[in-house]
């Protein structure tokens, strides 16, 4: 492992901490590892984007994204009688929330769309 992977991890692992702290010394219904998100995405608005170091870890678990899905997967098999007793709302939930956070992520990609756009073009043409 280089040193700019393990810069990569330490900015990763410093920003997630920090939500958490936040989260729970706050008491705000937002989860710590979304607060962290949301933070490390502001650091990287201020600092100018993304290194390379983060850049490759961040790779990396992408790639391996569907592998920290699997004890969550078998996590349901232990759930089942739970499963069963509440299927309507947990289907309700599912079959509502998912076309309104595509539409949402739809709009928004085309709000950041138009702004960058127009952003750029002011940079070219002013």
């Amino acid at each position: 492992m280089s040193s700019g992977t393990l810069s990569g991890i330490v900015i990763l692992l410093f920003f997630t901490v920090l939500g958490d702290v936040l989260s729970d010394a706050f008491s705000l219904s937002v989860p710590g590892s979304v607060m962290g998100l949301i933070l490390l995405v502001i650091y990287l608005q201020l600092s100018g984007g993304v290194s390379e170091s983060l850049d490759t870890v961040s790779q990396f678990c992408i790639r391996y994204l569907a592998v920290l899905f699997i004890p969550g997967c078998v996590g349901i098999f232990f759930l089942s009688d739970l499963l069963l007793q509440q299927w309507l709302p947990i289907a309700l939930a599912m079959l509502v929330a998912t076309p309104v956070s595509l539409v949402l992520t739809a709009v928004l990609l085309q709000w950041l769309l138009k702004r960058f756009a127009s952003t750029s073009g002011e940079n070219h043409h002013g």
